[in-house]
């Protein structure tokens, strides 16, 4: 669950997430208040945001049980030692995924690249067991959306957003209508998955 997204304007690009974690007990979605899970990761020339599946459960042919890894653990470890999230990235990730058939929630990454100046490079990537899909996203898109459905559809009808060209400017816009639904949906549904503190990073 979660939502998540990468916004372009004339003079840089940022990205947004909520912070909140979920699982399912009982058939039922519920608040996982063992986990702050991190969903957003800058790196050299870009920036990353994940939603779907926060850790990998992954299977050593010479081990009888298996080992969880946090998401973020592994983004982490990566990055330490590469400028940026690459193909390489994706299929060790993978590989990770592919070692268990547990793990059947797929995890996405969007990410916004900076090309040159004022030209910026938005992706989706969905890395499920024993599959790989890879999107770029045509130079007209603005935005790319992520995790709750409700919400996502909210912003895919924003026409404004596409107005707006100070990165600045549109960071504060979309926070604030973010939060703004957060308290509306905590009010009128019986589970929120979007929550917490909204964290953004600005990329010029």
């Amino acid at each position: 669950m979660s939502f998540t997204g990468i916004f372009k304007a004339n003079d840089g690009i940022f990205a947004i997430t909520d912070s909140k974690a979920s699982k399912k007990e009982n058939d039922q979605w519920v608040e996982d208040f063992q986990r702050n899970p991190e969903k957003l990761f800058p790196f050299v020339n870009g920036v990353a945001v994940t939603y779907g599946s926060n850790q990998i459960l992954t299977q050593n042919p010479h081990q009888i049980f298996s080992k969880k890894i946090n998401l973020e653990d592994f983004v982490y470890s990566y990055l330490s030692n590469h400028p940026s999230l690459d193909s390489a990235f994706f299929q060790e990730l993978l590989v990770k995924i592919n070692s268990n058939p547990v793990n059947q929630e797929p995890i996405n990454f969007l990410i916004g690249r900076k090309i040159r100046a004022g030209q910026y490079l938005l992706e989706h990537h969905q890395i499920g067991y024993q599959y790989y899909v890879q999107k770029i996203l045509p130079e007209t898109n603005f935005f790319v959306t992520g995790g709750c459905n409700l919400y996502c559809q909210v912003f895919d009808q924003m026409d404004s957003l596409t107005h707006i060209t100070s990165v600045k400017i549109l960071q504060k816009y979309v926070a604030s209508r973010l939060d703004q639904m957060i308290q509306f949906y905590d009010d009128i549904l019986s589970y929120n998955p979007v929550g917490g503190n909204i964290k953004s990073y600005i990329f010029a």
